[in-house]
């Protein structure tokens, strides 16, 4: 039978959701009781809809019927009036869908026993006077008064209960953004994109392991461990030259037709971690791609080349390879391959925010060049997987090239040490578990009914190109001793600042995710250091659960702005570092790492940069995804905006403004409480001069190990203070033609 186009992608469907018994019944409905507080209920004290009025915030019924009024009127061609009452009126906490997102996202994360503590203590009278002033258990509180013991928490002088309200903001924005019977409604925000038509992707031919009790053998000349931007490369270089290459990774392929995903589906196989890992103070949470394709599956496209300081920099360090015409050849090869341009660019409107702010401003700036071939690619839900094949990602260009040159792939085979021969030196292949698809090809099922085999892969070299998060673990658990392997993270950690746009639509979900930025700010330190802006995807869950909570009702109105909101963010090129390691019981990447004083103050005046950017570009609100910061909003309805001359600092032009930036420089963005992220990890096997400042040499060899190599972004020596995926391809280029040579030879 011939398929049907249904006009959206084919749904991937989720795994069960797991049990819940890690915590009580009490401890969960203490849980859905703060969330009340977060995301409340919001009506009339005469409202017939609401039985039990201590589960919302109440409000008298003119104050109702004007907030429901002026929403609608900031809601140009949005839902009707009984639609915005219905929402207001919604309690998300009550949903079952909001509830299990809140199951699977506390199920995965580290630092649940900590919640469970202080859930435990607020269920009883004692506990609950001490965590929030009041002898009632929250339970047994009106949501008003949860908000309140929120809004304490997020004030408090105690870093714990700081970190705490931040955690709980967070858990139910998400939700609520994936999973609201309104969301979509009130923003107009779909999980499938407009004019989404089926392509075809590369019809890979998975190698299959039997069923069976022993360890399944295979033979290669070159095992390459991971699929992302490195192993594609290594990949395609390797076949191309004529040796046998088995790429092989703990992830699955998803083709076009199953992409862009929904929001939940996205988090849960195309990234690491169920969409998020989290340092060990949770302070910054790290995106890391997680599917065939890896980190190039997810990414946004962007195309920068790496800068001439930064190569001078790292040259400097002994490695003149930097420098050298053959890096050039590389950065060409790529670049070209990829198909790198300006072309066809179509700048939606935050994209366009910054271009015009920047030409407002006088600054360094301007349009970023693309790997789509020089095709329009209009798509803002990259972020989710590609379905338009235009992205010239691994899973789209380098393993096909590869494949049509012989070589062989291996899906849900996780790695979990390079194996030595007799000498402890010399690498002779990797062992792991495979786990096979389901009868009909999906991959939701638990892995207990799938088959499982222990894999041995026999290769004459092993490359690791599982990331900067995985490599270092992977060459920690297989016995290398250097004690620089996972040392020198460095993560470009952001801070947010998000614009309200009045009654101009945004729908910054749509149209290129980063097509424009800002270079003003990059060299702040004199040495290299500083920030980026540019804008980020604005897919729901990965900005509005990032906002800064300030109360429930704000929480709410903000979700129907959705539509006008542009956000973007200071990109910090890091100067100082952190670590992975291997979690003691799991053997998953656990990440040590706080933005220090250094780095920080460089994100606030990126902060203050975008401030200005939205000012100029006519926000009517401009929200910094800092806690204790009130937003701008112009008290003269944006007559400063509007009279605003080009080449003027608005610093300089309005008081209010001014007064309002004197607040921002001052405001609080050290961790762990206040928000920050990061898309971009590097440098946690640091290519060095020597054995005793990095993990392999020029030529990518791992110190001290023959025929093992990692090609990936944790080679580098330092941030590279721009969208890495050039240089880190350019890297695998140099370092797979040299593996290549090695074979030849």
């Amino acid at each position: 039978m011939d398929a049907i186009d249904i006009g959206a992608p084919t749904p991937t469907p989720l795994p069960d959701a797991p049990a819940k018994d890690f915590m009580t019944d009490a401890q969960w409905e203490t849980l859905y009781a703060l969330l009340d507080g977060v995301l409340p209920s919001i009506t009339s004290t005469t409202s017939s809809v609401v039985t039990d009025k201590n589960t919302s915030i109440l409000l008298s019924d003119t104050e109702f019927e004007s907030l429901i009024d002026d929403s609608v009127a900031a809601l140009p061609n949005g839902p009707a009036r009984s639609k915005v009452k219905e929402y207001l009126e919604f309690r998300p906490s009550q949903d079952e869908k909001f509830r299990e997102d809140c199951l699977r996202s506390l199920a995965i994360v580290p630092q649940r026993g900590q919640l469970i503590k202080v859930l435990n203590l607020l269920g009883g009278n004692a506990g609950s006077m001490l965590l929030t002033g009041y002898w009632t258990p929250i339970t047994q509180q009106p949501t008003k008064v949860r908000e309140a013991i929120l809004k304490s928490w997020a004030t408090s002088r105690l870093t714990a209960l700081r970190m705490l309200s931040k955690s709980l903001a967070q858990m139910a924005l998400k939700a609520n953004s994936i999973y609201s019977p309104y969301f979509s409604e009130i923003s107009g925000y779909s999980d499938v994109p407009k004019d989404w038509k089926p392509v075809d992707g590369y019809d890979y031919n998975f190698i299959q392991v039997p069923a069976g009790n022993g360890v399944h053998e295979i033979t290669t000349d070159v095992v390459i461990v991971g699929s992302g931007c490195g192993g594609g490369v290594s990949a395609k270089n390797l076949a191309e030259a004529g040796h046998k290459v088995l790429v092989v990774d703990k992830g699955y392929y998803f083709p076009p037709s199953q992409l862009p995903m929904t929001q939940a589906a996205g988090a849960h196989y195309l990234y690491d971690a169920g969409g998020v890992y989290f340092t060990d103070s949770a302070s910054i949470g790290i995106v890391c791609g997680g599917s065939w394709g890896g980190g190039g599956t997810v990414n946004w496209s962007v195309c920068f080349r790496l800068q001439d300081y930064v190569r001078e920099e790292w040259a400097a360090k002994g490695l003149p390879l930097f420098t050298s015409s053959d890096f050039d050849d590389s950065m060409d090869r790529v670049w070209d391959f990829i198909g790198a341009s300006k072309d066809a660019i179509r700048q939606n409107p935050r994209n366009q925010a910054v271009l015009d702010g920047i030409q407002k401003l006088g600054w360094k700036g301007g349009v970023v060049e693309q790997n789509t071939g020089g095709k329009e690619h209009y798509c803002g839900q990259c972020h989710l997987g590609c379905g338009s094949g235009e992205k010239r990602g691994p899973s789209v260009a380098w393993l096909p090239a590869a494949g049509d040159a012989g070589a062989e792939f291996m899906e849900g085979f996780a790695v979990d040490r390079v194996l030595f021969a007799e000498d402890g030196v010399t690498a002779v292949g990797v062992e792991g578990k495979w786990t096979s698809r389901d009868e009909n090809g999906g991959v939701h099922a638990h892995e207990n009914t799938r088959v499982q085999r222990r894999v041995v892969i026999k290769a004459k070299k092993v490359i690791i190109s599982g990331g900067s998060m995985w490599s270092p673990v992977i060459l920690a658990k297989s016995g290398i001793k250097n004690p620089n392997v996972g040392k020198h993270l460095h993560l470009h950690p952001v801070n947010f600042v998000s614009g309200v746009f009045g009654n101009r639509d945004m729908s910054s979900w749509e149209g290129g995710i980063i097509t424009s930025y800002v270079d003003e700010f990059e060299n702040l330190d004199g040495k290299g250091h500083g920030v980026k802006l540019e804008p980020t995807s604005n897919i729901p869950y990965a900005t509005y659960s990032v906002q800064s909570w300030r109360n429930g009702v704000d929480a709410k109105l903000l979700a129907m702005k959705y539509r006008h909101i542009g956000t973007f963010i200071s990109l910090t090129r890091d100067r100082d570092t952190g670590r992975v390691y291997p979690d003691p019981r799991k053997g998953t990447p656990r990440i040590d790492y706080n933005t220090s004083d250094f780095d920080r103050e460089h994100t606030i005046e990126g902060l203050i940069a975008l401030a200005k950017i939205c000012y100029v570009s006519g926000a009517t609100e401009i929200r910094p995804h800092l806690q204790h910061l009130e937003p701008f909003v112009p008290s003269d309805g944006g007559k400063r905006q509007a009279e605003h001359q080009p080449g003027k600092d608005p610093e300089f032009t309005d008081p209010d403004f001014a007064a309002w930036l004197r607040e921002l420089r001052a405001a609080d963005n050290k961790p762990p409480t206040a928000l920050w992220m990061s898309a971009h990890q590097m440098g946690s096997c640091r290519m060095s001069a020597s054995e005793d400042t990095g993990v392999v040499d020029m030529s990518g060899r791992v110190w001290g190990a023959k025929n093992l190599y990692v090609a990936d972004a944790s080679v580098f020596p330092s941030a590279s203070g721009v969208n890495p995926m050039v240089t880190a391809m350019a890297l695998a280029d140099w370092i797979s033609r040299g593996v290549a040579s090695e074979l030849d030879g």
